[in-house]
């Protein structure tokens, strides 16, 4: 969403600057691009996810499954947004969370399951995914992007590496990208020093002070970065 709008002039103009945090992919054409993934995930390893799920009452469950099918809006009257909001919890994701933490970290994932430590929109998340996925290149509109850029990459990403690079490829302005260690999609997860990590990171960009950790991969050694499977 965030490189979406760094293309759009008008969107643009209003940001000063721009944190790009282990991108999904941008438009239709990097919807459908094929690459390898970061170092292993928990996905599989971790405790199976416990706890309620809103996808055991049927309403809920025939509501999500038939807006994931495209047999229904996500503004349906049959599950208002907010509802949904509300009733959707972590245990629905199942195996999503784990894929976002680091396999050596599979078995000791923190708990979400208040509303102080998540929040997730089905609804909102699938009209994002299909306007992407139907979305034509916006690689000639963030060419002309100037908007100052950072962009971070999770060490154990569960997205794909050319969804990054791409972004890295095609926005000038990127400024800095910045390879997380020890994280997966989920940077700042409350384990060990991670969210002082990403803090800092994200603290010398904003305060245009020299980056804590190397400025990598640039888009010179995007290549080689993909060739490494890192």
């Amino acid at each position: 969403m965030l490189t979406r709008a760094l293309a759009d002039p008008s969107i643009a103009a209003r940001l000063h600057r721009a944190i790009i945090a282990d991108p999904g992919p941008m438009d239709g054409p990097t919807v459908h691009t094929t690459g390898h993934k970061g170092r292993k995930s928990a996905r599989g390893l971790a405790p199976a996810m416990t706890g309620p799920r809103s996808t055991h009452v049927p309403r809920y469950a025939v509501a999500f499954g038939l807006m994931r099918l495209g047999l229904l809006t996500p503004d349906t009257g049959l599950l208002g947004q907010a509802e949904g909001d509300n009733a959707f919890t972590a245990a629905d994701l199942g195996s999503d969370t784990a894929s976002a933490y680091c396999a050596r970290d599979a078995h000791r994932i923190p708990v979400e399951d208040t509303a102080q430590n998540f929040s997730f929109s089905p609804a909102a998340s699938l009209r994002i995914q299909r306007t992407v996925t139907d979305s034509p290149s916006i690689a000639p509109l963030l060419r002309k992007s100037r908007t100052p850029a950072m962009l971070m990459i999770a060490e154990c990403s569960s997205q794909v590496r050319q969804w990054a690079t791409t972004v890295l490829a095609d926005d000038p302005a990127i400024q800095r990208t910045q390879h997380m260690p020890g994280v997966g999609h989920h940077m700042w997860n409350g384990l060990d020093d991670n969210n002082d990590r990403a803090a800092a990171v994200i603290t010398a960009f904003l305060q245009d002070k020299p980056a804590p950790l190397p400025n990598y991969p640039t888009r010179e050694e995007i290549p080689a970065f993909l060739r490494a499977h890192k």
